[in-house]
């Protein structure tokens, strides 16, 4: 697997690469693509991708099918020019910015064939996510104990610190999620409405009561962050560069071109 500790500087780009680099690695593997030489199964597993970034600012980002006036405090995100996006996977709106540390994991479903279930994938990824926070809670001195509830939330002492979803194609999968570190966890009670769909575990709490930040068992939380790309690297065997991806020499004419055409575009957003 590769890794690449990037952030690019606009929401809409950190947006539009996820859904890029998932469209071209599925082209690339479609057996209607007319290049036999991407088709082997040999390669499969040679474009997945670990990427660790962050939000350059506070902003809310709905799931594909959210509806925004349901799921989104639409004054509050104005008055304090909190902009607004919608990301190509499901699952509901969250708020993300400096102190949210964000994944994105592209995975080969020839590769990993458990991955084309949800409930596959989401055990596939969570389970190893979770090693990669125990993992690093744990080398820091944190005795707090990671648990995965509902269907892919992370969570400590029953209140979540990771959010997460997905998007499947063809041959490829990509997951993405959060980690709350030391984000102010106000945004998420000033910013977003009392969701429609809850899990079960959440027992109607509001927002405050429902998440936690792992930032307030750690010592050094700069630290962490360090470490836990380093445990997260591990779980994964995400050993191999960035510069060696097959996205990698077109990552910047597409991720412009997806922005030109989907997350540059109010309408893409606001559409529901």
């Amino acid at each position: 697997m590769h890794f690449w500790d990037h952030s690019f500087s606009s929401p809409e780009a950190n947006l539009a690469f996820d859904e890029a680099v998932l469209e071209h690695m599925d082209a690339r593997t479609d057996p209607t693509s007319g290049d036999p030489s991407d088709n082997s199964s040999a390669n499969s597993s040679s474009g997945e991708l670990l990427r660790l970034w962050q939000m350059p600012a506070p902003c809310v980002v709905i799931g594909r099918s959210s509806r925004v006036s349901q799921e989104v405090d639409q004054e509050a995100c104005a008055r304090d020019g909190v902009a607004i996006f919608r990301r190509m996977s499901g699952g509901a709106s969250i708020v993300a910015g400096p102190g949210c540390w964000m994944f994105s994991l592209l995975l080969s479903l020839e590769h990993r064939p458990e991955c084309r279930a949800l409930d596959g994938a989401h055990r596939t990824v969570m389970s190893r996510m979770r090693n990669a926070v125990q993992g690093a809670c744990r080398e820091l001195g944190s005795d707090c104990q990671v648990g995965i509830q509902g269907i892919c939330d992370l969570t400590i002492g029953g209140r979540k610190v990771s959010g997460n979803a997905l998007r499947l194609k063809r041959n490829w999968m990509m997951y993405h999620g959060t980690l709350l570190i030391d984000m102010p966890l106000e945004w998420i009670s000033r910013y977003l409405l009392e969701p429609p769909k809850q899990p079960e575990y959440r027992q109607k709490r509001s927002h405050r009561d429902f998440v936690e930040s792992l930032g307030t068992s750690l010592a050094d939380r700069a630290q962490f962050t360090e470490v836990l790309s380093e445990q997260s690297r591990a779980v994964w065997q995400a050993d191999r560069e960035w510069s060696e991806h097959p996205f990698a020499g077109s990552h910047v004419e597409s991720v412009q071109s997806w922005i030109d055409r989907r997350y540059g575009d109010v309408a893409w957003h606001f559409q529901r």
